[in-house]
């Protein structure tokens, strides 16, 4: 039987639905019942008292307490959106997205680049500052990445596209706009279905690269132990891994603590290797631990969308391009 989530979870929730798009008050509380996962006969029962009756009120409640403080507001057609105030969430895609536009109509300094940014996220309308920090972060981590991938080159602080980029902008914007409709498709399903599809990916991906596999399953319900996947492998001599997985379906930047608890689940439950995914991204910190280990990876949004693209599965060819393969994503 299905429980009803506390307030702190539906605030999140709406907050996540409305990252994405502009709804009305009965789309918002029937995606929370949906999210909630009422069996059909629960969601039959309106009676006074009963789970579906219960659920509606308080997500009405939070959705009216957001109100009042101006988290959120109904625009002309009753759609509610979110209010500027709030922390804006900087999604890694966008930014890295915005940063090859700027650079494709000419060199920029790092300051330059944060002043573009800042103006295209409006963090510089908010009330917080953690936002405006988030961002920088992202920002460097981007840079770093691109640089280390020959994308772009620094000069003394200033940052340009490499020649072999410029000769591929068209190609790039293309694949960043098909990555930013996937990973924000794969976000609005949720966590739970985020286990099962990288759990499908992740073994299309292992055969893919001649890993035969045994067992490959999510491991679902709440006493998991942080492990909400498990692969066993064997190669062409016969030894076998256990790789364990822990998936985030989420926006927010994965933090060490996340990471470590993990790896701490890894090692008791005996794990071969663990593999922490998300489809955002990790602070420095994180990727420090994960970097510091032989037995652990992390995954982030990036990579899961290029297994997605290698094993053509949540992605697919239509008409000469790759496009989302809407009825798997």
């Amino acid at each position: 039987m299905a429980t009803i989530p506390n307030g702190a979870k539906i605030y999140k929730q709406i907050v996540d639905m409305l990252e994405y798009a502009h709804l009305d008050r009965r789309d918002i509380i029937s995606r929370c019942l949906k999210l909630a996962g009422l069996t059909a006969k629960e969601l039959a029962d309106s009676s006074l008292g009963s789970l579906q009756n219960n659920l509606r009120v308080r997500v009405g409640s939070v959705l009216s307490e957001m109100e009042a403080r101006e988290l959120i507001r109904p625009d002309t057609d009753g759609l509610y959106y979110l209010v500027s105030a709030r922390p804006v969430v900087i999604r890694v895609e966008k930014c890295e997205k915005e940063i090859l536009k700027a650079l494709s109509a000419g060199s920029k300094t790092k300051s330059e680049l944060r002043e573009l940014l800042t103006e295209s996220f409006g963090t510089h309308k908010t009330a917080t500052t953690r936002d405006d920090e988030t961002l920088s972060t992202i920002m460097g981590q981007v840079l770093k990445r691109l640089e280390a991938m020959g994308v772009i080159i620094n000069r003394e602080n200033v940052f340009s596209l490499s020649q072999h980029a410029s000769a591929r902008a068209g190609d790039m914007n293309a694949m960043l706009e098909l990555r930013g409709e996937f990973l924000a498709r794969v976000h609005s399903r949720g966590g739970e279905f985020f286990e099962h599809y990288f759990m499908a990916l992740l073994s299309k991906y292992s055969e893919k690269h001649n890993k035969k596999i045994i067992e490959c399953y999510v491991t679902g319900g709440s006493a998991d132990g942080g492990i909400d996947g498990v692969m066993k492998t064997e190669d062409t001599l016969g030894f076998r891994e256990i790789t364990m997985v822990q998936t985030k379906n989420r926006v927010e930047m994965v933090n060490e603590t996340d990471v470590r608890g993990f790896y701490g689940a890894v090692c008791a439950k005996r794990g071969t290797r663990g593999m922490f995914v998300t489809t955002a991204d990790f602070h420095n910190a994180a990727m420090e631990f994960i970097d510091s280990l032989d037995d652990l990876i992390g995954v982030n949004g990036d990579r899961v969308f290029k297994m997605a693209v290698e094993c053509l599965y949540g992605i697919k060819r239509s008409g000469g391009k790759y496009v989302v393969d809407t009825k798997i994503v």
